[in-house]
């Protein structure tokens, strides 16, 4: 049996399992102060994964729990893309201290650029090109916005690459490692995408957001790359239906998008061309 802890602010995790490569899988993704082999005696945890084989047969044996709560059921070579969307469904499910909305967060010139947007849109493409242009990654997956403050909490996590932009990834940046390339999921091939050291050294420091874009990648687009203005009142509503606590913030969860919503910029993006769209990008939010 092994156990060992992931310490990945503002949440810690506590690890329960049987595979005998899993913490070691994890580590390319990683650095060792936040991947530890035993849990820390001073530690509060978030939460705790019982991640083990709970039945004999030849398909799906491995479970992943938290307490009572069964997320979902995996294969031996599908651990890794299992693990990380179980951390996710832990965080969204389960903490209510961060009015957490689903979308990339990147900050440069300490200056946030949050990007919400569905699956297929090209979010995680466009969070790991900017990333590795010297963007400090603070979530592919969760904004979490600090009641407090407004401010932006990081949540520092490997970037979850997806079937083709896998391959944008590697044509871009080839020197670049991705890593537990893993086809045959429910969400096509799968693979994973280290932050930058920049990004696991900030992971303590929060952002002030300035921008929010709605990107959307389009192979038969028109234009190589549009950017339009969003109107505020439908950067709220949008916000609002893509959040995952937005109901149990109530009045509060409210006020917070509102004051997120009207000192920040709002945009649309429409693009196929890559590479130009992240010169735009470079040029207008910088």
């Amino acid at each position: 049996m092994s156990l060992f802890s992931l310490h990945t602010p503002p949440f810690t995790v506590r690890i329960e399992t049987d595979s005998s490569t899993l913490s070691n899988d994890l580590s390319a993704l990683y650095p060792t102060d936040v991947l530890q082999p035993v849990p820390i005696a001073y530690h509060i945890y978030d939460f705790h994964i019982d991640y083990k084989r709970h039945f004999s047969g030849k398909s799906r044996p491995y479970h992943f729990r938290t307490g009572t709560e069964h997320f979902r059921m995996a294969d031996a070579n599908q651990l890794i893309p299992t693990f990380e969307w179980g951390l996710n469904w832990c965080v969204s499910a389960y903490q209510q201290q961060y009015l957490a909305i689903h979308a990339a967060v990147l900050e440069k010139d300490g200056k946030a650029l949050i990007m919400p947007a569905p699956p297929g849109s090209g979010k995680s493409t466009l969070c790991a090109l900017l990333m590795l242009r010297g963007w400090r990654l603070l979530s592919d997956e969760m904004c979490l916005i600090d009641p407090a403050n407004g401010q932006l909490q990081p949540y520092v996590r490997p970037v979850s690459l997806k079937n083709a932009s896998i391959d944008v990834i590697q044509q871009h940046q080839p020197a670049v490692a991705v890593f537990h390339r893993t086809p045959d999921t429910e969400k096509g091939t799968v693979a994973y995408l280290r932050p930058t050291d920049l990004s696991w050294q900030h992971r303590h420091i929060q952002a002030k957001p300035a921008w929010i874009l709605f990107p959307a990648y389009q192979a038969d687009a028109a234009e190589p790359v549009a950017l339009f203005s969003m109107p505020k009142a439908d950067t709220l509503l949008y916000l609002a239906q893509n959040s995952f606590n937005y109901a149990v913030f109530a009045g509060e969860g409210f006020r917070l998008l509102s004051q997120l919503v009207e000192n920040t910029a709002s945009y649309r993006l429409e693009y196929r061309d890559t590479e130009l769209v992240l010169e735009i990008l470079e040029q207008q939010l910088c």
